[in-house]
């Protein structure tokens, strides 16, 4: 039953978004937003207040500049890492099963 309301989900998601071009770029930001509250996002951010926020005291545009640098290398870094995944996964889906069996 779930699973079913799952695809028609899908389905419905899928078509608006080959009817409106601009709807899956801002999916994927709202999605980015979203994931950036991640544990694993969440540990860096201590990190990054107190260095941006140490140099922020001493010049704010080498602070704003750190910050943008920061940005730009974690998306960098999440679009690569992405493509990469998205490349592995349609190279193991033309190779069979037997491969989900020797990963898992």
């Amino acid at each position: 039953m779930m699973e079913a309301a799952i695809h028609q989900w899908l389905d419905i998601l899928s078509t608006s978004i080959m009817s409106n071009i601009w709807l899956a770029p801002v999916l994927a930001l709202f999605a980015g937003i979203i994931s950036a509250f991640t544990p694993c996002c969440l540990s860096t951010v201590p990190l990054v207040i107190g260095y941006v926020g140490g140099t922020g005291e001493k010049d704010t545009k080498k602070a704003f500049w750190l910050s943008v640098t920061f940005s730009c290398g974690m998306g960098v870094t999440f679009t690569v890492l992405g493509t990469i995944a998205s490349l592995l996964g349609k190279l193991l889906q033309g190779s069979g099963s037997w491969w989900y069996l020797i990963l898992g």
